[in-house]
Formats: structure tokens, C-alpha cells, sequence
């Protein structure tokens, strides 16, 4: 079965509150790092948008086709859908062992009500 990697930032990273959706997964780095700046959407979740030269902190994970299709139905995501909160992209990750490819989910559009979230960690901005 194809193994597929994916990058998260938020409530899918260990001790968030939508982690449950990878206990089968596979995480493959604890810490890693892609480009771009986080939000504080006010709803409970980040989002995190492309940006150069800020480092969003997160989790990479090996998830099969069926997990993806889970983690799609929690994101709102539907292939070439117009109505998407989130687009599903694939991105540059800084890993402790080089850069890697995976798939991250991105906000589609900043709102005015985001608060950018100074450390580009979710977990630790909820912690403080």
C-alpha cells in the first residue's frame, strides 16, 4: 500500500485536539519545519499561510490513501472543490535530515479577524 507524507501544524499534532486522527499513522519527525506564517482563526485551529522566510513548527507522519481521504473529511477538503476552507498542497519540509516533500494543508484566504501567531507554533501559543 502507497505510503503518503504529510505535514501538520495544528490540532493533528501530539496532544491536539483532532491527534486521535493519526494513532495509525506513522510519525516520521517530531520537529520539523516549512515556510510560512500561522493564525489563530479564533475557532479553535490555526492556519497557517505560505509566507517566505518564517518557519511554521510541526509533525510529519506516513499515512496511507485511507487515512488521507479521513484527514480530507476533518479539513473540508475535496479535490478541485470551490467552496474549500483549506487547499491541499504539496510543500517543502525542513526535517533534521534534509528537505522533504509532503502534503500540507493551507487556508485558502487570510480573514481580517486572524491574529498571526508570533512563535509559528500552535501548541506552544496554546500553552502560554
Amino acid at each position: 500500500m502507497k505510503k503518503l507524507l504529510v505535514f501538520v501544524y495544528g490540532t493533528l499534532r501530539k496532544g491536539g485536539s483532532n491527534d486521535h486522527y493519526l494513532n495509525e499513522a506513522v510519525c516520521v519527525e517530531q520537529k520539523c519545519f516549512t515556510e510560512g506564517q500561522l493564525y489563530d482563526t479564533g475557532c479553535g485551529y490555526p492556519a497557517l499561510i505560505v509566507e517566505k522566510g518564517k518557519w511554521v513548527t510541526g509533525e510529519l507522519y506516513e499515512v496511507t490513501p485511507d487515512e488521507l481521504n479521513r484527514l480530507d473529511g476533518l479539513e473540508d477538503y475535496e479535490e478541485n472543490g470551490s467552496n474549500n476552507l483549506y487547499d491541499r498542497i504539496i510543500a517543502k519540509i525542513r526535517t533534521l535530515n534534509g528537505e522533504v516533500e509532503a502534503l500540507l494543508y493551507i487556508m485558502k484566504k487570510k480573514e481580517m479577524h486572524f491574529l498571526p501567531i508570533s512563535e509559528n507554533d500552535w501548541l506552544k501559543y496554546l500553552n502560554t
